[in-house]
């Protein structure tokens, strides 16, 4: 008979049992791992997994109710619900049923003053000094590949093995250790215990979604057969760790076929990216409204024909047109599949197959192609287009997202408005707020020389570009900005 769980259980007391029973059957067989002594002490509590307990145990620590009305709150924009769940004890880390937390929920529904305050709870550091140096000196030692260094740490502090520090960005020591390779001071990780399915800030990301954009097959090995979760949904991108493997900017096609052959599902945005083409027909069949499906604002909201777009998939582009798909839908952006065709840089069959469609080649396309003759004379019947409240003056935020110089120097010469704003990812802000977030200095220097206005807010976090310098902590744009007149 199954045990009860106590009144008000406790995780790392949990997970401190699961590392006990851990070296109890490693005295019978050492090569035991950490998932197979969760998995037993999941069942002593009557759970079918590691998972279902923990989610057990996160529901106990704030009732189901209160739980669903924070995130309830996030979802409909109730900013002051969600202080008052923050102060009575909510942590903001919490995920729901789909593994999103509130930052996610607010910042995918467009709930700007939400998103802003879970990401500064989630980025503000409320632990005693000695400690956050303790937690330090551990990720340090992991990113740099010092084992021993590591090992000693872990021995003094053992509950901060999964700690995470950073400011704009936070991560474990499993997390860091995966991203540079080391495999060493992974298997240490591992064997010390650590929870191999952690979520980073900001992208909710774990350890093997890491490893599927950066990491080698051993690497992606070594967290698989210790029982990460291959699927890993419930990223900010909503891709899963296939998608991380697959749907960026590289098609790591040998690290998805491992994935899915222990076991990770398949989507239709994976399936695009693998150019499987009965695959992605097949969903489709199963599901037509998957043809009108959308992907995060992280990705401008595209539709598949978009990501085919971008992936260059001349097979599914033809598909997703015989299957019905509009191609003069526009994303995000204002862009259809041929635009984001073009920015990607797309070869010329998925271009060809785009136009034949009936897509136009419109302003948008006309610049990413480097095709100056057509768009001129688009501006020609249009001299506003570009200007500060022009339908295309988008067109230098594409541009600069893309450090298109070519394109950005011809949009100046013929008069862009190089202070408007525009929408992008969910913020209104100007191309020179951009490139301070991508580091994208020259292009900095181009705009201000342009006259770029630096004291021009943005509407989500009302900052100019000199505080978002700070924010950023690129003190080189910090001092470019003050130079021109920056406040």
């Amino acid at each position: 008979m199954p045990q009860a769980l106590p009144a008000h259980p406790d995780l790392d007391w949990l997970k401190k049992v699961a590392k006990e029973r851990l070296a109890e059957l490693r005295a019978s067989d050492p090569a035991s791992k950490l998932h197979r002594a969760q998995l037993l002490l999941a069942r002593d509590y009557g759970f079918k997994s590691w998972r279902d307990l923990k989610s057990r145990v996160d529901e106990l620590a704030v009732p189901r109710l209160e739980r669903a009305r924070v995130f309830e709150a996030a979802r409909t924009g109730d900013v002051e619900a969600v202080r008052r769940a923050v102060a009575s004890g909510f942590d903001p880390a919490t995920p729901d049923g789909d593994g999103r937390t509130i930052y996610q929920i607010a910042k995918e529904r467009g709930h700007a003053a939400i998103e802003v305050l879970a990401r500064d709870l989630r980025q503000c550091e409320t632990r005693p000094e000695q400690e956050i140096r303790a937690v330090r000196a551990i990720l340090s030692a992991a990113q740099s590949g010092n084992v021993s260094e590591l090992g000693t740490l872990l021995d003094a502090r053992p509950e901060l093995i999964d700690a995470m520090a950073g400011g704009l960005k936070k991560a474990t020591a499993l997390h860091l250790a995966v991203l540079r390779n080391h495999h060493a001071v992974v298997r240490l990780l591992v064997k010390r215990g650590a929870d191999l399915d952690p979520r980073d800030f900001p992208d909710n990301a774990t350890p093997l979604h890491f490893a599927a954009v950066h990491g080698d097959l051993e690497t992606i090995r070594l967290l698989v057969e210790a029982g990460a979760d291959v699927d890993g949904n419930g990223d900010d991108y909503e891709v899963g760790v296939v998608g991380w493997a697959t749907c960026f900017q590289s098609v790591r096609e040998d690290v998805a076929d491992y994935l899915l052959a222990h076991g990770a599902a398949l989507t239709l945005w994976t399936a695009i990216a693998l150019d499987r083409e009965d695959e992605v027909r097949a969903m489709i069949s199963q599901r037509p409204s998957l043809l009108g499906s959308r992907m995060t604002r992280n990705q401008h909201r595209r539709t598949p024909l978009h990501h085919a777009a971008a992936k260059d998939r001349p097979r599914i582009i033809r598909l997703l047109l015989e299957l019905g798909a509009n191609p003069k839908a526009p994303d995000a952006t204002g862009a259809t599949a041929l635009t984001t065709a073009s920015q990607e840089s797309a070869s010329p069959a998925v271009i060809d197959a785009l136009l034949r469609a009936g897509t136009p080649l419109d302003f948008l396309t006309a610049i990413n192609l480097e095709r100056y003759a057509e768009a001129e004379a688009m501006l020609s019947e249009d001299l506003e287009r570009i200007g500060p409240e022009g339908r295309d003056a988008i067109a230098l935020h594409l541009a600069v997202n893309k450090r298109k110089l070519r394109s950005i120097y011809w949009l100046i010469a013929h008069g862009v408005a190089v202070s408007a704003k525009r929408p992008m990812w969910g913020c209104n802000h100007t191309p020179l707020h951009m490139t301070i977030e991508n580091g994208a200095i020259e292009i900095a220097r181009l705009l201000l020389d342009a006259g770029a206005d630096p004291n021009i807010r943005d509407d989500k976090h009302n900052s100019t570009a000199l505080g978002w310098a700070k924010y950023f902590g690129r003190e080189e744009f910090a001092t470019l900005i003050r130079d021109h007149g920056g406040q």
